[in-house]
């Protein structure tokens, strides 16, 4: 198995950023605009990215202010049954987010290209909780 593993510092409070990764109106600021949510445990959240992308995340766990936790229950055929964890932590007047999507079969390409895409996210995270904008698809980067 293999694991995709991120660290971002965002100048925030803990409680604004598990809105941000729990809360519809959050998620459609930074990860993607087409979201379907609820900030319920055994919610089933759904994700879309345009023609043919889509993620469906089954909410396994929300611990406020310290933990969002996901099982992906539908999507790309790599990604079924992975874990994603957004741990979350004060650490000198900010918080820092641990990002973890466990589970991969194995390290194919498409995992390189989530890491990446991975990581521009969490950047738009931050940008939404520093600043109120995020680069959500379809305005966010693009990795080619």
């Amino acid at each position: 198995m293999a694991d995709i593993l991120h660290r971002v510092g965002i100048k925030s409070s803990p409680d604004k950023v598990f809105q941000a990764l729990s809360e519809e109106q959050g998620l459609a600021g930074w990860w993607t605009q087409d979201v379907n949510a609820s900030p319920e445990v055994g919610a089933i959240d759904r994700f879309r990215f345009g023609e043919g992308g889509f993620n469906t995340m089954k909410v396994v766990e929300l611990s406020p202010s310290k933990r969002v936790k996901w099982l992906c229950v539908d999507g790309a055929k790599e990604w079924i049954g992975t874990e994603l964890t957004f741990d979350l932590r004060e650490e000198n007047g900010a918080t820092v987010v641990l990002f973890a999507q466990r589970g991969w079969k194995e390290p194919v390409e498409f995992m390189h290209y989530c890491s990446t895409k991975w990581g521009t996210y969490l950047l738009s995270l931050r940008s939404l909780c520093e600043t109120g904008v995020g680069t959500p698809y379809p305005k966010d980067v693009p990795i080619g």
